[in-house]
C-alpha cells in the first residue's frame, strides 16, 4: 500500500485527471543566459518555461503563482519556483499568493547542496508591469518577456542570468522534476523534503494516469 502521503496526492490528481498542485499551466519556449561560477552552467541555452497556478483558482483569483523552467543542457536541469514574500533569506523560505505577475518574486522554496555542503537556490524576478493578471496565458500576445533569474546563498548572489520567453510551445507538456534534475553534482535539500516531494510527484503522476484512464471509459 502506498503511504499516505503519497496516496492523497494520488486521489487529488485522480480527481482531477490533471496534477495535484499546479493542474493547469502554459508552456512556452525561450533562452537562458546565466553569468558567473556556480551550480549552473554559465552561458546561453534553449528553455522550455511553464507558468501555471498552484492550487488552480478560478480566473483572476490570487494563487499561488508557479514557474518551472527546464534548462536544455546536456544532462537538463530542472528548476521549479513559486511566488514568495521577496528575496530576503528569511522570505525564501515562504510561500505568498499573488493577484499578478507583475512585480512578483519567486522562489525554489528547496536549495541546492553541493557536496562541499554549500547550499543554494534559485530566486526569479519578474519585473514587466504589464502582466497584470495571475493567469499562466498572461504572456500570450506580450511577448517576448524576461524575467530575471539569481542564485543565491547566505553570503549574497553567487549567478546571475534572464530568461527570455519567446514564445507559446505546442510540445507535449514535460515533466517537470527538481528532485530527478538538479545541477550535477549538486543536490536537491533537504534530503527528507526532497523525498516527500518525489514521494507527492509519484502519487500525482499515478493519480493523474488513472483519473484520465476513467474518464475515457
Amino acid at each position: 500500500m502506498p503511504a499516505p502521503y503519497r496516496r492523497a496526492f494520488e486521489l487529488l490528481a485522480s480527481f482531477r485527471s490533471a496534477p495535484a498542485f499546479h493542474p493547469d499551466g502554459v508552456l512556452y519556449e525561450g533562452r537562458a543566459e546565466v553569468s558567473g561560477p556556480g551550480p549552473l552552467p554559465a552561458g546561453d541555452v534553449a528553455c522550455l518555461v511553464r507558468l501555471s497556478k498552484g492550487i488552480g483558482t478560478p480566473r483572476g483569483r490570487p494563487d499561488l503563482l508557479g514557474l518551472a523552467v527546464r534548462l536544455l543542457h546536456d544532462p537538463p536541469v530542472d528548476v521549479l519556483c513559486t511566488t514568495a514574500p521577496g528575496s530576503a533569506p528569511w522570505q525564501r523560505y515562504l510561500l505568498q499568493p499573488r493577484r499578478r505577475w507583475a512585480g512578483a518574486t519567486l522562489t525554489s522554496l528547496m536549495w541546492w547542496r553541493a557536496p562541499s555542503g554549500e547550499r543554494l537556490q534559485v530566486v526569479l524576478d519578474v519585473p514587466d508591469a504589464r502582466l497584470d493578471s495571475p493567469e499562466p496565458d498572461v504572456l500570450v500576445g506580450r511577448l517576448p518577456v524576461s524575467v530575471g533569474l539569481r542564485v543565491v546563498g547566505p553570503a549574497g548572489e553567487v549567478q546571475a542570468g534572464a530568461i527570455r520567453v519567446e514564445r507559446r510551445s505546442a510540445l507535449p507538456r514535460p515533466r517537470f522534476d527538481p528532485v530527478l534534475r538538479p545541477p550535477r553534482p549538486w543536490r536537491l535539500g533537504p534530503s527528507w523534503l526532497a523525498a516527500l516531494r518525489e514521494r507527492a510527484y509519484v502519487g500525482s503522476r499515478a493519480g493523474q494516469a488513472r483519473g484520465t484512464s476513467d474518464r475515457a471509459v
